[in-house]
């Protein structure tokens, strides 16, 4: 019974850091494709986004910039970023 409940707290906590990621917003009725980099360049991907669609956990980093065309912002992996008029909006 006990390393039962060892196994299981130590599946939650190594999932705990994918918990909390950003999550991408998009309010426009264009889709994008985000350009997500985490940590200075330990990782880049792309993402497109659907119109008025939502984009979970994109950076389980510290912290990542975001970019659509004409648009760039940082965020803590916590965060939260909303698309609107062709803008990131935190």
């Amino acid at each position: 019974m006990e390393n039962t409940i060892r196994i299981i707290v130590g599946i939650l906590f190594l999932f705990a850091g994918s918990i909390q990621a950003t999550d991408v917003t998009n309010q426009d009725s264009t889709a994008y494709t985000v350009k997500v980099q985490g940590e200075g360049n330990l990782s880049i991907s792309t993402h497109n986004i659907a119109a008025n669609g939502t984009l979970y956990g994109l950076c389980g980093y510290t912290f990542c910039s975001f970019e659509i065309p004409g648009h760039k912002v940082n965020a803590n992996r916590d965060g939260k970023l909303t698309i609107r008029n062709g803008k990131f909006v935190q």
